[in-house]
């Protein structure tokens, strides 16, 4: 059985990842890092790489060599 915080902080990071969706949408030539990403969005580098991991698993996100990420 989940708990209410763990369901809490799950919906978070769905909601962070629709936002950075939008942002990759409305931005097609957006490539960051898991660094840049937290400064531009404001969050901390645990959470945008948790988020930016996600996109990445759902195949909306490439990462390249260089670690930064761009839509796939």
């Amino acid at each position: 059985m989940t708990s209410n915080v763990d369901q809490a902080a799950e919906l978070m990071l769905m909601k962070l990842a629709q936002r950075i969706r939008e942002e990759f949408e409305e931005a097609p030539g957006l490539r960051i890092t898991v660094t840049e990403g937290s400064r531009f969005w404001g969050l901390e580098e645990r959470t945008c790489g948790e988020v930016l991991s996600r996109l990445l698993a759902t195949g909306f996100l490439a990462r390249s060599a260089d670690e930064r990420y761009r839509q796939a």
